[in-house]
């Protein structure tokens, strides 16, 4: 038996089912279309069929798509191809996007002309991922005064309650913004391996502690999206916001932390605000994980990119549930609990169905809140190779140690 009590046999084939999926359907998506051999870098808009829709480039899809491929080589295998394609993204990134202290553009066109400025502390976020996971495929040190400077930067600007940089949330005198501190946190914990624990620690024990403990409310079974300054709860529509893609992402960030630690109250915390989520979120109706709810049970407002997307509170992202299979996968292997394997399989078995597109490959972007397909396209303005990869590779890896126990 495996450590969650499923026979070991089922976990080798989860583990065989998303190594086959993250390696001949997924990537041979993206490895086929996504380099633009003419101008550097990556294009990450397709429809369907994998036809290009667009040609912008938005630097933290160029950092997401640097650190995925660059991960793939740390933690699959050293392949040539995952390591061409990472170097792609690392010389158009450093060639074209970077502003100078610690700040990069957030978009710019095909040929690296900029369209937008620093306007994002997200782009600086997971530039500063990309550059570092590159440098650890690599074993270069060329981008260490880069990643040094974004580093210092980025931890500046999150301790400043006045950074206004945060595209694609808001900026409000009122409120601090959970995304911030969860990106944060993972960014954080990828450039460890680089800068070391000493530079590192005390920004991620910041953003444990202002997820876990402040955003998170005991008294509310939720962790919110946003709270006043003081860590308060604030009772109006924006103040009342759940995403529970954002908790439940944010929450495995807060368990492997907690396995890195070997600390069991942190991973706990962390298991126990993935279930208030997971229940708040879980559509008992038609399957999946609605996008956002009211904390009080109001029919929600929509808050920055849902109402950009148009996107309904009970329709059903791409990478919600990329990031809550993963997530729940992770929590019921800590807590060896078997209702949670059952949230798990029947999250993994419903995405298998409804995301998947079995004839053109990949995933589709959106679902409408009964399963059909929403928006079809496969990378978007909001979707690309990054998310989803990102959790079946962690899946794969998570399937393969835990039957090996």
């Amino acid at each position: 038996m495996g450590q969650t009590g499923l026979a070991v046999d089922q976990l080798a084939r989860l583990h065989a089912f998303y190594r086959d999926h993250l390696l001949c359907d997924i990537l041979p998506f993206w490895e086929n279309r996504t380099q633009d051999s003419e101008y550097g870098g990556y294009l990450t808009c397709f429809d369907q069929y994998g036809n290009q829709t667009d040609t912008t480039k938005y630097i933290w899809f160029q950092g997401r798509q640097l650190w995925m491929f660059s991960a793939l080589c740390n933690h699959i295998q050293p392949q040539d191809s995952w390591r061409r394609l990472a170097l792609c993204g690392r010389d158009f990134i450093v060639s074209h996007a970077y502003i100078g202290d610690g700040r990069w553009r957030y978009q710019l066109d095909r040929q690296g002309n900029p369209q937008r400025g620093s306007i994002s502390i997200f782009t600086d976020l997971f530039v500063l991922q990309g550059l570092c996971e590159y440098a650890q495929a690599c074993d270069s040190d060329q981008d260490l005064a880069l990643i040094r400077q974004t580093y210092d930067t980025a931890e500046e600007n999150i301790y400043n309650p006045n950074f206004k940089d945060i595209f694609h949330a808001t900026w409000s005198p009122r409120f601090k913004r959970h995304g911030i501190y969860m990106i944060a946190l993972n960014a954080a914990q990828l450039a460890e391996p680089v800068l070391g624990p000493e530079r590192t620690r005390p920004l991620i024990d910041h953003c444990l502690d202002q997820i876990l403990n402040v955003f998170a409310k005991d008294e509310h079974e939720a962790l919110f999206e946003s709270v006043g300054h003081d860590g308060s709860f604030v009772d109006c529509d924006e103040g009342r916001v759940l995403n529970p893609g954002h908790a439940l992402e944010s929450m495995w960030f807060c368990i492997e932390e907690g396995r890195r630690r070997q600390d069991r109250s942190v991973i706990e915390r962390a298991v126990r605000i993935a279930q208030w989520m997971y229940d708040r979120g879980h559509d008992r109706e038609h399957g999946g994980i609605v996008s956002f709810l009211d904390a009080s049970g109001q029919l929600p407002r929509q808050m920055d990119w849902h109402k950009e997307t148009g996107m309904s509170w009970h329709d059903k992202s791409w990478w919600v549930h990329s990031e809550s299979l993963y997530a729940l996968a992770l929590c019921a292997v800590e807590t060896q609990s078997m209702d949670l394997w059952a949230a798990f399989i029947h999250l993994h078995q419903w995405c298998k169905q409804q995301f998947h597109d079995a004839e053109y490959g990949e995933w589709y972007a959106e679902l409408y809140r009964d399963g059909r397909p929403k928006v079809t396209d496969k990378g978007t303005v909001w979707k690309a190779a990054f998310h989803l990869p990102r959790a079946l590779m962690k899946l794969m890896q998570l399937f393969k140690t835990t039957s090996a126990v």
